[in-house]
């Protein structure tokens, strides 16, 4: 009997790709998410720092006209902060965008993989019953010279 050969091999292989691409793309966005939520603690760190520095702990006297800078500081900080939000909510709709690809890529790959296990299944019984029939025919043919 011939071995078997799944016809839709290179299609197996393209959505093998299709999948391992989208999970990088997650990955890549999943890191993206990371780093914005850094930033954000880091900013949100520095608008603490700004208050505890100016709350005396510079060791000099705080002055009417220290509270314009300080206020401007904080608002720059506190800008900053909220474009930093924006690009997360931005980067969480790509994740989301990324994940659904990603079930996608999976889904079509599982696809192709059960035809292929459904295709062996049937190669593995027909050669089994190819195997009996012989086994068969020999016994016959060993029966009938006795």
């Amino acid at each position: 009997m011939k071995k078997f050969n799944f016809n839709l091999d290179p299609l197996l292989v393209l959505r093998e790709r299709d999948e391992q691409n989208a999970r990088m793309a997650l990955s890549e966005v999943n890191a993206q998410v990371e780093r914005i939520n850094q930033h954000i603690a880091k900013l949100e760190a520095s608008v603490t720092g700004t208050f505890a520095s100016w709350n005396g702990e510079s060791g000099r006297r705080f002055a009417p006209t220290d509270r314009i800078g300080l206020a401007g500081q904080v608002a720059e900080l506190q800008r900053q902060a909220d474009e930093a939000r924006k690009l997360m909510q931005k980067a969480q709709e790509r994740r989301t965008k990324a994940m659904k690809a990603l079930q996608d890529a999976s889904r079509s790959r599982k696809v192709v993989t059960n035809l292929k296990e459904k295709r062996f299944k049937e190669y593995t019984a027909e050669v089994q019953k190819q195997e009996a029939i012989e086994i068969e025919d020999i016994f016959n043919a060993r029966r009938r010279t006795i």
